[in-house]
């Protein structure tokens, strides 16, 4: 990657702790039928399961993400209570979150008492993508300061072909990541790749944590976890 790699080499590092797809023990970032997901949460867990991992994470979309149906709180209530069912009844442990749309103005959705009572937050850009620079970092900087917020989703928000990444100072963005209570995602999916494997270095050097994620909408999805395996790699990330 012309990143150091051979200077790192010369220094003895033989690289043997980077990042491989043994060492994922869940699939992160799920859509089932209660949103745009096509499997229901038994189909995804079974092959969650098959595939050897040992939890799987179910994170719907959010109201604001209307044309992908985000769930309102009460249909959120709704799937919390079927997880909680299926709990014991399933090959995998179950992880009841959501996926909430970062707003314009850098809230995320979801009332603050429905995101408390989940086990999981995925924060992540749909809309409004073409915010000039300073509104957007200001947008994502509010976002990931905020209390309880776990994961940033797909953070840049590209499209490989179709949509180039936000325009943003990550270094500020980063910055207050650092701060908070924020695990960045690698998002496997072949059409988003996102952190790029360039930019991930930044936040290693700030000591932030990373999730690998298959952002699966089907079970055959979820092989999406090899390709945020290989970013991973690219960018340094050790086990």
């Amino acid at each position: 990657e012309g990143r150091g790699e051979i200077e790192a080499a010369d220094r003895g590092d033989t690289f043997e702790d980077l990042l491989a797809l043994d060492d994922l023990q869940g699939a992160v970032h799920c859509h089932t039928v209660y949103s745009d997901g096509k499997d229901t949460i038994v189909d995804m867990a079974a092959t969650a399961a098959s595939l050897g991992l040992s939890y799987l994470t179910i994170t719907d979309h959010s109201p604001a993400a209307s044309y992908a149906g985000g769930l309102s709180s009460e249909r959120l209530a709704e799937q919390g209570i079927e997880i909680a069912r299926l709990r014991g009844a399933v090959p995998i442990e179950l992880i009841h979150g959501a996926e909430c749309d970062i707003l314009r103005d850098g809230s995320l959705d979801h009332s603050d008492d429905a995101r408390a009572a989940l086990e999981l937050v995925i924060a992540s850009v749909h809309s409004r993508y073409k915010m000039d620079r300073e509104a957007m970092t200001e947008r994502l900087s509010r976002a990931l300061a905020t209390p309880r917020f776990k994961i940033w989703g797909h953070p840049l928000g590209r499209l490989l072909m179709r949509r180039p990444p936000v325009e943003c100072d990550l270094d500020r963005i980063l910055d207050v990541a650092a701060r908070s209570p924020t695990a960045i995602e690698i998002n496997g999916s072949p059409w988003r790749l996102d952190l790029p494997p360039e930019l991930i270095p930044a936040a290693r050097r700030r000591g932030i944590k990373f999730v690998v994620s298959a952002d699966a909408h089907s079970t055959s999805e979820l092989e999406y976890l090899r390709y945020g395996v290989i970013m991973a790699r690219r960018g340094g990330l050790r086990r």
